[in-house]
Parts: C-alpha cells; structure tokens; sequence
C-alpha cells in the first residue's frame, strides 16, 4: 500500500475501504475505551476547536477530557529548562506532575556495552521503567534522541504524547528541513 502514490483519494472522498480491512478496524473503535479516548479527541478538532489550542493546551484539553490526574514527563536533560516551563504549565492547569530525566540511574555508557565510554548518558529503558512503576496517567515526551525514544516507547505502558521532537539542527522544528528543501528547488 501507498496512500503517496494514490490519485483518487477515494478514502476520504468516498470513503472507499481501501485495504479491505474496514469491519476489523470499527470493530475496534466499538470497545471500551477506545471509543471514549477517540470521542474526546475528535471534539479537540471537529468542533471547531481545530486551531484554537497550542500543542500543549491541547495535551493539557485532552487531559482533562480523559480525566487524567498525574502526568509524567519523559525528557531529555538538554530540555531541563523547557521541561520545568511545561512542568509549570501542567501544575497550573491543575495536573499532578511528575519528571524523569533521560539520565536516571546514572548509568555509564560502558555499563551498557563495554566498548562505549564512561560518560553517564540517556536511559530510556529506566525512564520507562520509573513512569511504568508509578501512578501516572498519561506521559508528555520532550526531546528523547531518536532510537532512545524508540526504545523508550517499546517498554512504556502508559498512554503518551511526544511533545517535542529533538532535532539539533532545526531547533526541535524538524519540519523546517522540508521547507528548506522546497526552498531549494
């Protein structure tokens, strides 16, 4: 399958089962709390809400549609500051908020394999352990590397959203890539 490469757009237009797999896929949004979550998060967009929130208004929305108390947030220590500003922006929101720097544990690179140094560096095994073992709700990730977040997102077990996406060389804006590109055409 390539939606990409598709002219018709009949999935949209016409609402064509494109992949034959329509049934299966209703089936699932009919259970509990699928249809609950999917409800609350469409009214953030189709009731003409689209537009009116930031990105983190909008988590802080979703939230309280979900009736989430206590929020994790998963970052990464360069994003300490942006993590306290959005730490802030949840407490007054009325959030329970919690935090888990990618560097917990303190664990050496060596200590992970022995061909790597001795710097302590990200740990998003244990930061997904931490936020599994605690009574958070919902979990806002903030700047994990990239194969870290992977991994980070393979062992959570809570429900999240990735906040900001690292990207060194646009400043977290990896889109700005894209235009760029178009630029140089």
């Amino acid at each position: 399958m390539n939606c990409l490469q598709c002219t018709q757009k009949s999935c949209k237009q016409e609402a064509k089962d494109c992949n034959g797999n329509r049934v299966n896929i209703v089936d699932l949004y009919q259970s509990q709390p699928i249809n609950d979550t999917y409800i609350r998060a469409d009214d953030l967009v189709s009731s003409g809400k689209a537009g009116q929130f930031s990105r983190l208004e909008e988590i802080a929305q979703f939230c309280k549609a979900e009736h989430y108390k206590t929020i994790a947030i998963a970052y990464c220590y360069s994003m300490e500051s942006l993590a306290e500003k959005t730490s802030d922006y949840l407490k007054s929101q009325d959030f329970g908020v919690r935090s888990y720097r990618c560097t917990i544990n303190g664990i050496r690179e060596c200590q992970i394999n022995p061909s790597l140094g001795r710097s302590v560096n990200c740990n998003p095994l244990g930061q997904a352990q931490a936020i599994n073992q605690e009574n958070v709700d919902f979990v806002v990730e903030m700047g994990l590397c990239l194969g870290h977040d992977v991994l980070f997102h393979q062992q959570l077990k809570k429900p999240f959203t990735v906040f900001i996406v690292k990207d060194r060389v646009y400043d977290n804006d990896p889109k700005q890539f894209l235009s760029e590109k178009e630029q140089q055409r």
